[in-house]
C-alpha cells in the first residue's frame, strides 16, 4: 500500500472529530497529526516499519504505544482542544486503521497483527488494490494507476466526511 490510502483515511477521521475553535495554524497542525498517526506503523525507524513488519504492524505493540501517547496527551495537553476524548478516539482510530488497510492488499505476507502471541496473518485482499513492487523508477504508468485507485477509493470517504461536517455545521 502507498501512504495515500493511509493519509486520506487519517484525514477522514480527523475531519469527523475536528473540534471547533482551532485557528488556521491549529487546524494545519491537527490534520498533520492525523496524517502522521495514520502512518505510524510504516515510519522508518530502527527496529520499526517494514524492516520489522511483525512488530510495527502488531495490534498489541500499537495499542501499547497508543496507550502511552494518550497518557502523554492527557497530561501535557489538558487545556488544548486536541486533548478532548473525541479527538483522541479518532486519532487512535486513524492509527489502528493502518493495520486494517494493509490487510486489504494481497502482497503474499498478510499482516501479523497478533504478534507476539500468534503467527497468524490477516489477509482481506480487495481485488482492485495493488502493491508497489518497485520504487525506482518512480511514476511509471503502474504507479499512477495504483495511486489513482487509492485516491479514488479513499477520497470518497474523505469527501463524505467533509459533506457530513458541513451539513452538521449548517443545521
Amino acid at each position: 500500500m502507498t501512504t495515500i490510502g493511509h493519509t486520506l483515511t487519517g484525514l477522514t477521521l480527523g475531519v469527523l472529530a475536528l473540534p471547533r475553535g482551532l485557528s488556521r495554524w491549529g487546524r494545519l497542525a491537527y490534520f498533520a497529526s492525523f496524517i502522521v498517526l495514520a502512518n505510524v506503523p510504516d515510519i522508518r525507524l530502527p527496529y520499526w516499519g517494514h524492516q520489522r513488519y511483525a512488530i510495527s504492524h502488531s495490534v498489541f505493540t500499537n495499542l501499547a504505544l497508543m496507550g502511552l501517547a494518550v497518557v502523554l496527551v492527557r497530561i501535557f495537553g489538558r487545556q488544548k482542544l486536541w486533548s478532548k476524548w473525541p479527538v483522541i478516539i479518532a486519532g487512535c482510530g486513524a492509527w489502528l486503521s493502518h493495520l486494517l488497510l494493509d490487510s486489504f492488499y494481497n502482497h503474499g505476507r498478510g499482516i501479523a497483527m497478533f504478534w507476539p502471541f500468534s503467527s497468524a496473518r490477516l489477509v482481506l485482499p480487495l481485488p482492485w488494490f495493488s502493491n508497489l513492487h518497485d520504487i525506482p523508477p518512480l511514476f511509471t504508468p503502474e504507479h499512477w494507476r495504483i495511486f489513482g485507485t487509492e485516491f479514488a477509493f479513499y477520497g470518497i470517504f474523505l469527501l463524505a466526511a467533509i459533506i457530513i461536517r458541513y451539513a452538521a455545521r449548517n443545521q
